[in-house]
């Protein structure tokens, strides 16, 4: 039996899967103030009629990581950056970075090195003021020669007691989108480590003994333990959930596909060709920054399940807030939530509740079109507005001589899905153009291009059999709901293959080989031709796999070749050769 979680912004999801099954399934509100409480609640009913000693593995995705970098939580971190010759960079990073001395060339070749005295001189001051023992190095071409980085991290330890490489984390070439992700991932490795140890002893409670891995952005999974050197690399890990769900439950099928997440909060949006989800061109953008994280490419439109519903300037607004559940479960300001139910779409809470805060924001909306004090009084209005009060006011505007053609809160319930399916179908309008305005690169794409056209429509999270439906209809496509929809991301988490990536350089004319991911330098190397580096980097994948304890035997995908020639004098006789690989990422298997 596989268990999976999936630690939302609204929900908890858990699931229990034996063979093609789900043979349990929970969802508890997300404990925002501590999550292991909704953690542990979505456990213990996932557990009620299970028997632990069964579990073969538990994987989870988690907001953990990307709650901390959205809501600006991060520790402090020193950066250190060497750069050599070129643009100064202070104004692309989250912070102010540390200008070391040296430069290595695009070759790989150390023009000017490192001092690691100077290192450890300027380190002393530099956390003498800053106070904190969290620190990244990022080198420009490090990839091409990771033994800089890696130098200058050894004379940083006398002070820190976390360093994250920019070479170590990502093999591709992009200066400032390392450097992005190695300040990150040290800036979030307090909160992950903390979040590891109460996972761990959460589950222990439970007599779970199986393995625990995470998800990755990139929709693979790896071991727990492996991760806690990179955590950076499970922001977002929410939407690689989705993904996997969706493909767990196999409802995309080849044609262009606009697959839709719909939580309490927001709407995931990913395009699907094929049968494949896109992923983003360099990787995923932490903030505003851009990392080189690899992700899915899936767009978060501002509309959930518990979106608040106000009325602004005598308008009906949908989200993007969330400010508590729906009012049918208790809370204070009506929701989409409660629209859907006023509708009969959904049967969830006191249907009595939903109706009256809809009630609430018809009279307000009625009281908006007449002129004078109730305009300037109600022009931008949420239920908190008018306070314990309000009922009066409402009974007294309400009365048979003021008002003769009361809007009622049905009506009100179908403007509210109408505002939410306006905002989805932007999102998905600008999801669109924007893959279709992607430039092209290869002559097999001008002479073929694949325009993307929706075909269909697939809808899963938790809102999706209230609201899938509507929209399907709203934009005149097939929808398709499947089993198990709303818990969609655990199956995607618990069914989750492992996956790393490695990148391996060679120059031919040099004999250099680099893995920058393990800090590999080899500076005998016989390789002359790209299919000899591929071979190269599976046999390095396959190396790193069995030492992680994963399957080595599991696919392996060229994710990338880049074959470039060295022109000396009037003949090329020796090559820059750079091949990225990874296992495979995607599903153990269906459900059913």
């Amino acid at each position: 039996m596989l268990l999976g979680l999936d630690v939302g912004g609204t929900f908890t999801d858990a699931v229990i899967i034996e063979g093609h099954r789900v043979v349990s399934s929970a969802k508890r509100r997300t404990t925002k103030d501590n999550l292991m409480q909704g953690i542990g609640e979505a456990l213990d009913a996932v557990l009620a009629s299970c028997d632990t000693s069964n579990i073969e593995q538990v994987t989870l995705s988690t907001t953990v990581v990307t709650n901390t970098i959205v809501e600006e939580k991060e520790q402090v971190v020193d950066l250190y950056v060497v750069t050599g010759p070129g643009r100064n960079v202070d104004d692309i990073f989250p912070v102010s970075p540390i200008y070391l001395q040296g430069y290595i060339d695009h070759r790989g070749i150390v023009v000017e090195r490192t001092s690691t005295d100077a290192v450890r001189d300027i380190a002393r001051m530099v956390q003498e003021r800053s106070g904190t023992d969290l620190a990244a190095v990022s080198a420009k071409f490090g990839v091409r020669n990771p033994q800089e980085e890696l130098s200058v991290t050894e004379a940083l330890k006398e002070r820190y007691n976390t360093i994250s490489n920019g070479s170590l984390l990502s093999g591709s070439l992009n200066f400032p989108r390392r450097t992005i992700s190695a300040y990150f991932n040290s800036a979030v490795m307090p909160v992950f480590t903390v979040f590891k140890k109460n996972v761990e002893d959460a589950l222990s409670a439970r007599n779970i003994k199986a393995p625990l891995h995470i998800l990755k952005a990139d929709g693979g999974s790896l071991p727990m333990e492996h991760m806690v050197s990179r955590p950076v690399e499970t922001a977002f890990t929410g939407p690689a959930a989705t993904v996997l769900g969706l493909s767990a439950l196999g409802a995309i099928g080849n044609a262009h596909t606009v697959a839709l997440d719909i939580g309490g909060t927001t709407t995931d949006i990913s395009l699907w060709k094929q049968g494949k989800p896109l992923m983003t061109k360099n990787g995923v953008s932490i903030r505003e920054y851009p990392s080189a994280v690899r992700s899915f490419a899936v767009t978060s439109v501002g509309i959930g399940g518990e979106s608040v519903v106000r009325i602004v300037d005598g308008e009906i607004t949908v989200g993007p807030e969330r400010v508590g559940p729906s009012a049918a479960l208790g809370g204070n300001e009506a929701t989409l939530g409660d629209a859907l139910i006023v509708l009969g779409y959904a049967s969830y809470g006191d249907t009595e509740l939903a109706t009256q805060s809809l009630q609430r924001l018809a009279y307000v909306l009625q009281a908006n079109r007449k002129d004078g004090e109730w305009e300037d009084t109600f022009g931008n209005y949420s239920e908190n507005t008018f306070g314990n009060y309000s009922e009066n006011i409402f009974e007294d505007y309400n009365s048979e001589k003021e008002c003769t053609h009361n809007m009622s809160a049905l009506d009100v319930a179908q403007r509210i899905v109408e505002k939410a399916l306006e905002t989805i179908q932007h999102g998905i309008d600008e999801v669109v153009q924007a893959e279709n305005k992607r430039p092209v690169y290869v002559v097999a794409d001008i002479v073929n291009p694949d325009v993307f056209a929706a075909a269909q429509i697939v809808v899963v999270g938790g809102t999706a059999p209230s609201l899938g439906p509507s929209i399907g209809q709203y934009l005149d496509l097939p929808v398709t709901i499947p089993e198990n929809a709303a818990v969609a991301n655990a199956i995607g988490a618990a069914l989750a293959l492992s996956t790393i990536e490695l990148t391996v350089h060679v120059d031919t004319k040099r004999r250099l080989l680099v893995i920058p991911e393990l800090g590999i330098k080899q500076q005998t190397c016989t390789l002359k031709r790209a299919d000899q580096v591929v071979e190269r980097a599976k046999e390095a994948l396959a190396e790193e796999a069995l030492r992680l304890g994963l399957d080595k035997t599991q696919e392996v995908e060229v994710i990338n070749i880049e074959d470039f020639p060295v022109v000396e004098g009037w003949q090329s006789m020796e090559r820059l050769i750079t091949v990225k690989v990874q296992l495979a990422a995607g599903v153990k298997h269906y459900v059913e």
